[in-house]
C-alpha cells in the first residue's frame, strides 16, 4: 500500500512547526498516559489531567504567533493541553469516541502507535514507565502466538528461579501484546471509516481484499484460532496470582522496582499495581476480542452494503442524480466546470406559475368524492404469477449454500479467477456473487490473491482477483 495513503496530509505538521518540541513532548506524554489504560482505550479527561501536570513542570515554551487557529492561544495549561489534543486527532494522530454514557474514549491511531514505539526506541530515556528500557518494537506476523507464548513459557518455566528477569519478561510481553491488539483495533476502525470516504467499486473490492490478506488472515483468524488467547489465559492468571502469594519472589520483586522508586513504600505498590495490571489485561481480554468481533462484522457489512448500493445506482433515481454529480464533479477537476453546467441546464426545465390571490382565483374545490364500485381488481384480468425470474430479481440476500455453491461451480483446479467470471456483459448478480464469494472464502480454508491486471467491466473497472482453496 501506499505511504502516503496510509496516513493523513497533515499527520506531519505538528512535527515541522515552531511548537514541533512541545507537540512532540505533549505526543510521547500522552502515548505514554494512553498505555496505563485499558485495551479498548482510556478517558480522555485522564489524559487531559496528567497533560495538564506534564505541561506545568514542563520547560518548554508554545509560540502563540505559529498557530493560525482562532483557539490557538490558550489561557491557561488546561486549555493549552485540550488544544494540543485536539490538534493531535486532527491530524490523525489519536481519535475519541464517544460512549453511550457519553464518555470520551481516546485511541492512538495504527500509523501513531507505530511511530510513537519508533520514537520511544530510538530515546530510551524518555521513557518514564517500568520495564521499557528493554522492549522491543518490531511487528512480526505471529506476534499473537509470540508473545503469549513467551509469556506462558516463561510462568511455566520450573528452572527459572530468577523471578525478577521473569516478571519483566513477562510484563514487556503483555505491554507489547496489547500494543499489537490496539494497532489491529485501530486498523479496523481506520477501515471502516474508509467505506464512507470511498465512492468506486474497484477501490471498495481493493480494500476489502487487502482486509482479508492483511488483517483478517495474518492478524483476526490467527487470534480467533491458532493463537486464542483464552488457550491460555487461565494457566497464566493462575501463575501470576501463584507469583503475588510467593513472599519470596516478591521481596526480590520489590527490591529491584526500588532503584526506581527508593523512598517509602512505593516500591511495593508499584510492583503489586504491575502484577494487577497483567493480571486484568488477560481477565478483560474477552471484552476485546468482542469489540473486535464487531468491527470485523461492520466492515463486512459496511463494504457489502456500499458495494451492493453502487451496483443498483444506476436503477434509481438517486444513483442518476449520483452520476450527474460525479460528472460535474470530475468536468470541475479537469477545468471544464462551465460546459458540464450549460449541459445540465439542459436536464431540466421549471415552469413559472404565476400566484393568485384568493380574490382573484379562478380554483374552485372539487366535489365530494364517492367510491366506484362498478370495477374491481379482478375483473381487470391481471396476471399475478410469481416467475422464478421475478423472485430472483428482488431477491433481497444471498445465503451462504448458494454463495458457496456459486464459488464452487465457477472453481477449476481449486481456483476461482475473477476475471474468468466477469465479462464485459457480465451481469450485476454475477459481479456481487463474487464478492459475496470473497466474504465465504474469508471464513472458509481460502485464500485470496490480488493481480496487477484489470477486469474490464461495462461499468466497472476491477482488480484481477483469485480465490484458492488451500490444501
Amino acid at each position: 500500500m501506499d505511504f502516503f495513503g496510509m496516513i493523513p496530509d497533515n499527520f506531519f505538521s505538528l512535527l515541522s512547526s515552531k511548537n514541533k518540541r512541545i507537540y512532540l513532548a505533549s505526543i510521547i506524554q500522552s502515548f505514554k498516559t494512553y498505555e496505563t489504560g485499558s485495551i479498548l482505550g482510556i478517558e480522555k479527561k485522564i489524559v487531559v489531567d496528567d497533560l495538564v501536570h506534564f505541561l506545568e513542570k514542563s520547560t518548554l515554551l508554545y509560540d502563540v504567533e505559529d498557530e493560525e487557529d482562532e483557539e490557538s492561544n490558550p489561557q491557561s495549561k488546561r486549555e493549552l493541553a485540550n488544544y494540543i489534543l485536539r490538534r493531535m486527532e486532527e491530524c490523525g494522530w489519536i481519535y475519541v469516541d464517544v460512549t453511550n454514557d457519553y464518555e470520551e474514549i481516546l485511541n492512538f491511531s495504527d500509523m501513531a502507535i507505530t511511530i510513537c514505539e519508533a520514537l520511544l526506541t530510538a530515546y530510551p530515556m524518555a521513557i518514564d514507565s517500568y520495564g521499557d528500557e528493554n522492549a522491543s518494537y518490531e511487528i512480526y506476523a505471529d506476534e499473537y502466538q509470540g508473545y503469549i507464548y513467551t509469556i506462558y513459557s516463561v510462568l511455566h518455566n520450573p528452572d527459572n528461579v530468577d523471578y525478577v528477569t521473569k516478571f519483566n519478561s513477562v510484563y514487556n510481553n503483555t505491554k507489547q501484546l496489547i500494543r499489537a491488539l490496539r494497532r489491529l483495533d485501530s486498523r479496523l476502525k481506520e477501515y471502516i471509516g474508509s467505506v464512507v470516504e470511498t465512492s468506486e467499486i474497484k477501490d471498495l473490492m481493493e480494500r476489502l481484499m487487502t482486509f482479508k490478506t492483511d488483517i483478517y488472515d495474518r492478524s483476526y483468524l490467527k487470534m480467533k484460532t491458532s493463537d486464542n488467547i483464552n488457550r491460555y489465559r487461565l494457566a497464566i492468571v493462575s501463575k501470576l496470582e501463584e507469583l503475588s502469594r510467593d513472599s519470596y519472589a516478591m521481596e526480590m520483586i520489590v527490591k529491584d522496582f526500588q532503584r526506581k522508586y527508593p523512598v517509602g513504600d512505593m516500591a511495593v505498590q508499584r510492583a503489586n499495581k504491575a502484577i494487577d495490571e497483567v493480571i486484568d489485561v488477560f481477565n478483560s481480554i474477552d471484552v476485546f476480542v468482542s469489540e473486535i468481533d464487531n468491527k470485523n462484522r461492520t466492515y463486512i457489512n459496511s463494504t457489502i452494503g456500499k458495494i451492493k448500493f453502487l451496483l443498483s445506482e444506476d436503477d434509481n433515481i438517486i444513483g442518476k442524480l449520483n452520476s450527474i454529480l460525479k460528472h460535474i464533479k470530475h468536468s470541475n477537476e479537469v477545468g471544464k466546470i462551465d460546459k458540464a453546467m450549460r449541459l445540465v441546464d439542459t436536464l431540466y426545465t421549471l415552469n413559472l406559475t404565476k400566484v393568485y390571490t384568493r380574490e382573484n382565483s379562478l380554483y374552485s374545490p372539487r366535489g365530494s368524492y364517492t367510491r366506484n364500485y362498478n370495477q374491481t381488481l379482478d375483473d381487470l384480468g391481471l396476471d399475478f404469477s410469481l416467475t422464478q425470474e421475478f423472485l430472483q430479481q428482488f431477491k433481497s440476500a444471498y445465503n451462504e449454500v448458494e454463495i458457496k455453491n456459486f464459488l464452487e461451480a465457477n472453481t477449476v483446479a481449486n481456483k476461482l479467477r475473477a476475471s474468468e467470471v466477469i465479462h464485459y456483459n457480465s451481469e450485476n448478480i454475477t459481479v456481487l456473487m463474487t464478492v459475496y464469494s470473497i466474504m465465504y472464502a474469508s471464513n472458509q480454508d481460502y485464500s485470496i490473491e490480488i493481480l496487477d491486471n484489470i477486469i474490464e467491466h461495462k461499468r466497472y473497472r476491477l482488480r484481477d482477483f483469485i480465490i484458492e482453496r488451500r490444501g
